[in-house]
């Protein structure tokens, strides 16, 4: 499977521009024959908290990518804000408005619809948006796939429940240069933790006042860095082969020997 890495510099909330530039990686990836497309968070707005703004124009955004998906026969990961319904916002009035999705779309179908499970509370994030409940997984081309956002990627017990059958986690950021050494060493463990590979995808450039150096990367399930770093926007591009997964699992099974029995239990019994 070919995969590209969109590594985009991502234009403060304008929606417009950022959706020609996500044309422009879609032409390069069908020139270079990639077959899933992979964008950072808020992919066509940036990290913003002018969620009226941003999550107001939801629609147009997903809209977007249902064409792209469409005209060149790409699949697509991306992220965008939504406003919870109204029902929702009825039953529990003391929640936060918006949500933090990421969709895995082919040929403008969603296939996979995740809510950010951890909201940025050092970067505001938690004013604005709820948590989402909920590890989704689908199935694509015979491989398990998952995916998460983020200040996800620091909490590995989700991981290791995605990884139960994910063989392909993705994971899309929109990760500042001073914690970029985390988001390096953090996807890396990932992969080695769960065996599968991890697909990062972050941004580049400037946005709300922080600035972003990419370093957008694949690790296979042994934690080997199958595409360069790089700073700059570009498209990145990688070839897995999920039997990798598969052989590792089984001739290493690290998850045999997991004690969730014990994980579950109470934190620490002092003596």
């Amino acid at each position: 499977m070919r995969i590209g890495l969109a590594q985009m510099n991502i234009l403060w909330e304008d929606i417009e521009a950022n959706g020609k530039k996500a044309e422009d990686f879609f032409k390069s990836a069908k020139e270079n024959q990639v077959e899933l497309l992979v964008f950072p968070e808020m992919s066509l707005t940036g990290f913003s908290m002018d969620v009226e703004k941003t999550a107001g124009s939801w629609e147009k955004q997903v809209n977007y990518f249902r064409k792209l998906t469409r005209d060149y026969g790409i699949a697509a990961v991306f992220g965008y804000p939504k406003p919870v319904c109204q029902e929702e916002r009825e039953a529990h009035s003391d929640q936060k408005p918006y949500y933090n999705k990421l969709a895995f779309m082919e040929n403008g179908e969603i296939k996979l619809d995740y809510t950010k499970i951890h909201p940025f509370t050092y970067g505001q994030e938690g004013e604005y948006f709820r948590g989402g409940e909920k590890i989704t997984v689908t199935n694509w081309k015979d491989t398990v796939m998952g995916a998460f956002i983020c200040y996800d990627l620091r909490f590995p017990e989700i991981f290791q429940i995605s990884s139960k059958t994910s063989e392909v986690i993705f994971v899309i950021a929109n990760w500042p240069v001073k914690r970029i050494a985390h988001w390096d060493c953090l996807l890396r463990a990932r992969a080695i933790e769960n065996q599968c590979y991890i697909v990062g995808v972050n941004r580049t450039g400037e946005g709300g006042g922080l600035v972003y150096n990419g370093h957008s990367a694949i690790y296979d399930p042994l934690g080997n860095q199958i595409t360069r770093i790089c700073e700059e926007e570009a498209l990145l591009i990688g070839d897995i082969d999920v039997e990798q997964v598969r052989e590792t699992r089984e001739h290493f099974p690290v998850k045999a020997d997991r004690r969730e029995d014990i994980y579950l239990k109470k934190p620490v019994d002092f003596v």
